[in-house]
């Protein structure tokens, strides 16, 4: 009987993972030893700040969710880490990469070693690569600023002209 309900259980952990990894942009997979549950616990809450959320998975809950979602090349990843945390991207991928490689930086026994983005594996370089990209705050400001720019520039050149030309006025005016 209690076999039953194990089998169950799995099958809706599964269910439950292959949805999530399917209807997100993608995923983040990391390496965690020696982490302390509290830790690995704050860094979830600030994921959850974010929009994202991390969680633990058993390597073949993974490894059949993978599968059943359609998502190949990450056989090496299951088999050679010990335990597995998964990142999900759920809006902006630079700022998950980001907290993930700060994370890393902090805790030693925490390590990316590979994503999924927009159809895409990412090696865990990859990843690391997308944390150092500015965020999409970020990039919004940028483009705004750019925008921003010529416009600018065309306000201190009508500026300029009104300045030049209430000089001359008030030289003239001096004059008489």
């Amino acid at each position: 009987m209690a076999e039953k309900y194990g089998k169950k259980v799995k099958d809706l952990m599964v269910k439950e993972i292959k949805d999530v990894i399917s209807e997100n942009k993608g995923f983040i997979f990391s390496n965690f030893e020696n982490i302390k549950t509290t830790t690995i616990d704050t860094f979830r809450k600030q994921l959850r700040h974010s929009g994202s959320r991390y969680f633990v998975v058993k390597k073949s809950t993974a490894d059949i969710a993978l599968k059943e979602a359609g998502i190949e090349g990450f056989d090496s990843v299951i088999s050679e880490n010990k335990s597995i945390g998964v990142g999900v991207i759920a809006e902006d991928p630079v700022e998950i990469a980001k907290m993930m490689a700060d994370f890393a930086k902090k805790n030693e026994g925490f390590k990316i070693t590979s994503g999924y983005l927009d159809g895409r594996v990412l090696t865990a370089e990859k990843v690391k690569e997308l944390s150092k990209l500015p965020g999409r705050e970020q990039l919004l400001a940028m483009v705004v600023g750019t925008l921003n720019a010529p416009i600018a520039g065309f306000v201190n050149v009508l500026a300029g002209t009104i300045r030049s030309l209430s000089n001359v006025i008030n030289a003239i005016k001096e004059k008489k």
